[in-house]
């Protein structure tokens, strides 16, 4: 039973290395990511990220979602989630940011965030 506890907690760390990777951009640092997880409906993945503000200021973010096949190749490159969308946050706000698979061979997803200045 104890030899079990080590693998466990291998297995957890490596899961958390992954789910940090997908998230990248030069936004990562003035948004918290709080969770990354994916559901499949009828053979299409959805992403979901929760993010929050941090700050007691408002926070322009733009995001897109990259979508890659089982092999780590990219798949749906032009589809609506591979355009950058724009987001408010008021401070302190928690938000879920979704997006569906452009198509069934879709394994994975990375976020990309970047902060944005409005003019």
């Amino acid at each position: 039973m104890t030899a079990k506890l080590p693998l466990i907690a291998a297995a957890a760390l490596a899961l958390a290395g992954c789910g940090s990777s997908r998230v990248y951009g030069p936004g990562t640092d003035a948004v918290d990511v709080l969770g990354l997880q994916t559901a499949r409906d009828n053979g299409t993945l959805t992403a979901q990220v929760q993010i929050q503000n941090p700050d007691d200021e408002p926070l322009q973010l733009r995001y897109r979602f990259t979508w890659v096949d089982g092999l780590g190749r990219p798949v749906g490159q032009g589809s609506p989630t591979d355009t950058l969308q724009t987001l408010s946050l008021a401070p302190l706000e928690r938000r879920y940011i979704t997006a569906p698979a452009p198509s069934a061979d879709c394994a994975d997803f990375q976020i990309y965030l970047q902060e944005w200045e409005l003019d």
